[in-house]
């Protein structure tokens, strides 16, 4: 019996193990050079915070969006009683139908129980996470970094010698650095945050919540261990919409006439003549273009008309350019264009609002919850 279970590649009585043999070769060069920075991220061009959040409007306007919908969830603290249908609750809550998300209303009553003692130390924690935040304004900020950066952290402040948190706090995710241990199953043993003036703080594993999206690219310098912010995958997009507003900008800057005034007449004996044409250039100038001349009603001698000189095909690009990155900026985070459309029809933006919450704002703080 022994030899046929060999033969068909069971070993008898061997003993199983939770180790994971792709991460020991994977990061043995982490552990040989445990005390080297290996990692790969180059804050320069990986900070998706300072060259995409903060300075694109687009990319602010989507992950706002995302996060202010986020917030106007209430936080509330539950204890789950440890019924069964703590289970049925969760299933019938994700459910679109009125009437089974009724049913997981009565779920969760039965399976928890709302925490509302006022002298309850982790609801208290909770209200007031640290000195200079309150936990909305702190989940906001630890949002951000999520959606814009890809992965998001808390830590933690405790007293000595112990594991309750007295304050929590956002570390910014693009000043966090792994700090690598020697056991491969658990290769990171804490981390290293950059703080101003060169000093670093290490933070030890456990004081540590990590929040990050699942990043497939493998590598051994761990690049799988940090989030993948989308905006690496669409880093093509944000670079067209900059330099798509940037071209824009020197467009309307070095812009040449918008129109031409002429006599509003066939005749040519009406017509100007040269010397006529600069005064009447000055004459504009003076009366009508200008902020001092801002709604001001001008009167004229004789009946004249107004051209305007179309768009050059280079302008209508960088328009089209402009159009085509917001669309697509939108979708790496799944959130519908339509929402930011500025002429929507009412079933499109009910629809886009719906898709939004369902495909978006539940699916993320599910996860967060869990």
């Amino acid at each position: 019996m022994s030899s046929i279970l060999k033969f068909i590649g069971i070993q008898p009585k061997r003993k199983i193990t939770s180790s994971n043999e792709l991460l020991e070769v994977l990061y043995s060069r982490l552990i040989q050079n445990r005390n080297l920075v290996l990692y790969n991220f180059d804050p320069e061009k990986n900070d998706f915070i300072v060259k995409g959040y903060g300075q694109n409007a687009e990319v602010y306007k989507i992950v706002n969006k995302i996060v202010t919908k986020c917030n106007a969830v209430e936080t509330i603290l539950y204890n789950d009683t440890g019924e069964k249908s703590v289970q049925r609750y969760k299933k019938f809550l994700k459910s679109t139908v009125p009437i089974d998300a009724a049913k997981g209303r009565i779920y969760r009553a039965k399976a928890l129980d709302i925490i509302e003692d006022e002298q309850n130390d982790l609801l208290q924690l909770l209200k007031t996470p640290n000195n200079y935040q309150s936990w909305a304004e702190m989940m906001e900020l630890f949002r951000i970094f999520y959606f814009v950066q890809g992965e998001a952290f808390l830590y933690r402040e405790t007293a000595l010698n112990s594991d309750i948190a007295l304050s929590l706090h956002v570390a910014p995710a693009n000043w966090m650095t792994p700090v690598f241990s020697d056991d491969p199953q658990n290769i990171i043993k804490g981390w290293k945050l950059k703080m101003y003036g060169g000093v670093k703080r290490t933070l030890d594993v456990e004081d540590v919540f990590h929040l990050k999206m699942t990043n497939p690219i493998f590598t051994e310098d761990g690049e799988q261990l940090r989030g993948l912010s989308p905006l690496v995958a669409g880093l093509k997009y944000l670079q067209l919409d900059d330099k798509s507003i940037e071209t824009w900008i020197k467009s309307i800057e070095n812009e040449g006439a918008k129109g031409i005034i002429s006599p509003n007449t066939s005749n040519p004996d009406f017509w100007l003549q040269p010397e006529q044409v600069k005064l009447l250039d000055k004459e504009i100038d003076d009366r009508i273009v200008g902020v001092k001349n801002k709604n001001k009603i001008v009167a004229s001698s004789m009946p004249l008309q107004y051209t305007q000189i179309g768009l050059s095909p280079d302008a209508l690009s960088v328009i089209q350019a402009l159009e085509h990155s917001q669309i697509n900026l939108c979708d790496l985070w799944g959130v519908p264009a339509t929402l930011f459309d500025p002429n929507p029809t009412y079933q499109n933006q009910k629809e886009a609002g719906l898709q939004f919450v369902t495909n978006v704002i539940i699916p993320y703080l599910e996860k967060e919850e869990q």
